[in-house]
């Protein structure tokens, strides 16, 4: 008998398994391409690349611009690696599980998309709810929120 699973993201002895169809996969994938569009050719003004790296030192703009000076460059390759990795997963129809770092990278890609959504949503922080609750993109945003949950979970499930 095959058992089937609710969780999105699981655990089993051989890695993790993402449990989602075609179109969530396309679907994932052309929101994570956005992201990497905001990414590659946003500027730091926008409030969605703002909320993505937010200040270090929010007291002391000499501080921060510094810290954005050393570290700008290695945090938006870290997302664009994490996006690729992940881009590449989806891709695939080979059935494969997940490693570790990929489920990392899966959850990573995938808030990112929820705070950009959420930004657009006026959604300031899990306590919020935005104008229209019932909207199409509240609902994504809950679905994202509701993937990135699974991946926490199953990497925190031994």
């Amino acid at each position: 008998m095959i058992r089937r699973r609710r969780e999105p993201v699981y655990r089993t002895s051989s890695g993790f398994v993402l449990n989602l169809d075609d179109d969530q996969r396309h679907l994932l994938r052309r929101l994570i391409g956005e992201v990497r569009e905001l990414i590659t050719t946003g500027s730091s003004d926008d409030a969605k690349m703002r909320r993505l790296f937010p200040p270090a030192y929010t007291d002391d703009d000499a501080l921060d611009s510094e810290y954005q000076r050393l570290m700008r460059e290695e945090l938006v390759a870290s997302r664009l690696s994490s996006i690729s990795v992940i881009d590449d997963f989806l891709a695939a129809t080979d059935g494969r599980t997940m490693s570790t770092a990929e489920v990392e990278a899966f959850a990573s890609c995938l808030n990112a998309v929820r705070l950009i959504l959420g930004t657009l949503l006026g959604v300031a922080d899990d306590a919020d709810e935005p104008d229209d609750p019932q909207s199409p993109d509240f609902a994504l945003y809950q679905y994202l929120s509701w993937l990135v949950d699974s991946a926490v979970n199953a990497l925190m499930t031994r």
